[in-house]
């Protein structure tokens, strides 16, 4: 439990001590609050920012999403809870030590270090820690941002399975016509899937005139609408659609709006049927948008227990199944989960993309569903172990971050391991 939970629980029903437990809640709130009119979508990821995106008011807004005004799309949990086992009190508390340019830290000075909110790990489907932070605690729905990507894929491959969408070949433009005049015109779902567009677009959050920027300002004010959008986008000369990867929030949306089409129920509750309902979550989750926003969020507005996301990486890790219930076939998660063979960037170190999934170079087989600012849904079938990461990064894609959390989940992985 979080230390600041524990200073703010109530013994007596005492008024008195009604009134001092909310003082002292008041006090460990980590942040003042928002107005959301306020923000600027062009400066929701620069350091310094009056922005729920970067500290300090992303440590309290990361797991608070639904105070900030939004229209909120639920995702209702149904049917049987699926159980996972807790961790033994009697045994001591889980840690690894690693090593991190020269210097040895532990696990807990790892979660400190980084802004952690929440950080859960399974080992099949035993939980071997569980930690929270920043005045977060079990029933906190935690922001996804780009894991978000991961699960919109997943309902693709559903999708595709129930015929809904007939094949990957498809046009984007047989699903969004409206789209004919710009540069989707000439891709197909897969090419959308990979991240392999072609479409002038720019993910580079330190530039206030990227197109993310652009989609953030959609998020909060709702003006345009991202179909609208989407319209407007036009392809890179001379770039052919299948054979560049470039990784845009833009291509997500284009998929979530043609999930809508295709099978006539809006994301949220396909999202609900198809595979909220039947990986046992514990809780509701979430999309939020701006209320004047009239297409929901399929890039990264998603909000869940740090519990949940460990269920969806276990369903993941069990080839789309989880307690009896198939969400999707082993072979589409095989196949969202393998590398495909596009130009990466140099800097990407080896680093695979599937369909929406990230694949770690040298690693397992494992797989991973990464957003900005340090959410992590790490899964690894070999050795059957999910690790769930929620932070509030101070930088929104830090290289140095990303590889120390490789190393901790590797030093995890590793002392799990027979």
């Amino acid at each position: 439990m979080d230390d600041c939970k524990k200073k703010t629980r109530v013994r007596p029903l005492a008024f008195l001590a009604a009134v001092l437990a909310m003082a002292s809640l008041a006090a460990c709130d980590p942040a003042p609050r928002i107005e959301l009119a306020r923000m600027k979508g062009t400066q929701t990821t620069t350091a310094g920012s009056y922005s729920y995106f970067v500290p300090p008011y992303s440590l309290y807004y990361f797991h608070n999403m639904d105070k900030l005004g939004f229209q909120l799309d639920w995702v209702r949990r149904a049917g049987p809870l699926f159980p996972l086992q807790e961790i033994d009190a009697a045994q001591p508390a889980f840690s690894v030590t690693y090593n991190w340019q020269g210097r040895d830290y532990t696990l807990d000075q790892y979660l400190q270090r980084n802004n952690v909110l929440g950080f859960v790990v399974l080992k099949d489907t035993r939980i071997v820690a569980e930690r929270y932070f920043h005045g977060a605690g079990r029933a906190s729905r935690f922001l996804s941002n780009s894991v978000g990507k991961s699960m919109t894929s997943t309902l693709v491959g559903v999708a595709l399975e129930e015929g809904r969408i007939e094949s990957l070949t498809d046009p984007v433009t047989k699903y969004l016509p409206a789209l004919a005049d710009s540069g989707y015109n000439r891709v197909n779902l897969q090419q959308v899937l990979e991240m392999a567009t072609g479409i002038a677009s720019s993910e580079n959050p330190e530039d206030p005139n990227s197109t993310i920027h652009a989609f953030n300002e959609m998020v909060i004010s709702g003006r345009p609408s991202f179909s609208d959008y989407l319209r407007s986008l036009q392809p890179v000369p001379g770039v052919v659609p299948g054979t560049v990867f470039d990784y845009e929030s833009v291509n997500t949306e284009v998929l979530g709006l043609v999930l809508e089409k295709a099978t006539g129920v809006p994301l949220n509750l396909y999202m609900q049927d198809k595979l909220w309902s039947k990986i046992g979550a514990e809780s509701d989750g979430f999309l939020y948008r701006a209320r004047a926003q009239t297409d929901q969020c399929a890039f990264g507005c998603f909000s869940a227990t740090a519990r949940d996301y460990a269920r969806f990486g276990l369903m993941a890790m069990n080839g789309g199944t989880l307690g009896g219930q198939r969400v999707v076939g082993e072979r589409w998660m095989r196949e969202a989960t393998t590398p495909r063979p596009l130009r990466m960037p140099a800097d990407d170190k080896g680093t695979g993309y599937g369909y929406q999934w990230w694949i770690p170079a040298g690693r397992d087989g494992a797989f991973e569903a990464l957003g900005i600012f340090g959410q992590i849904v790490y899964v690894n079938p070999a050795k059957r172990v999910v690790v769930v990461q929620n932070a509030a990064w101070p930088e929104a894609d830090a290289d140095a971050r990303w590889d120390e959390a490789g190393r901790v989940i590797d030093a995890i992985v590793a002392r799990l391991s027979p």
